[in-house]
């Protein structure tokens, strides 16, 4: 589909414009789409086609370690599935880079057999700061579930990353319960306005 050109200078002005401008060209699809709210969109936010691709994965760990200069924390995590990928990815590049920063996942459902834990992978105990990640945030619900379960372990939330906002009330939950937010790409540097919903 051809760029228009309010869309092009829009993704030139984000924050991090490769990352906007994959993520326009490959996770939003435009069309008529009805969705879970039941309303009707004509373009919707698919979160996973960027962070399963090889490409789309590059540019998010990229942004996502440019993000973490200087931010004091020394574990990544987030919701099963939407965080999976990405927090294997930047603990993979962040180690290459030299430094430590080991990745886990809160799951939706514990299991009822093997260790029953919610949250899987990595958080040793000296990891006390920890950053949380979604591929998308709409109004930060899933999010605000990682960071409860992170914070029953006594554990403190520095920062959260989404790979996309849609600007749909995400970021007022995750302030109102005091945690810093970063979106590395909005729908606002896509050129899309929130007049209809995404999810």
């Amino acid at each position: 589909m051809t760029m228009t050109a309010e869309t092009h200078r829009a993704i030139e002005q984000a924050r991090h414009p490769e990352l906007a401008r994959f993520l326009n060209d490959h996770a939003i699809l435009r069309g008529s789409f009805t969705l879970v709210s039941g309303r009707k969109s004509t373009y919707y936010c698919d979160g996973k086609q960027a962070s399963f691709s090889g490409e789309g994965l590059a540019l998010i760990t990229e942004a996502i370690l440019k993000e973490l200069e200087g931010v004091d924390a020394n574990a990544i995590g987030g919701m099963d599935m939407g965080a999976t990928p990405i927090v294997a990815a930047v603990a993979l590049r962040a180690q290459q880079a030299g430094r430590a920063l080991p990745a886990f996942v809160v799951r939706k459902d514990v299991k009822a057999h093997g260790t029953k834990k919610e949250i899987e992978g990595i958080c040793p105990e000296s990891a006390q700061q920890l950053v949380i990640v979604d591929d998308v945030i709409t109004s930060g619900g899933s999010t605000i579930t990682a960071i409860e379960a992170v914070r029953r372990t006594g554990r403190e939330v520095s920062l959260v990353l989404s790979v996309l906002d849609r600007e749909s009330g995400g970021r007022e939950a995750l302030e109102a319960i005091g945690v810093r937010y970063q979106p590395l790409v909005t729908i606002s540097d896509l050129g899309l306005t929130n007049n209809e919903p995404t999810d």
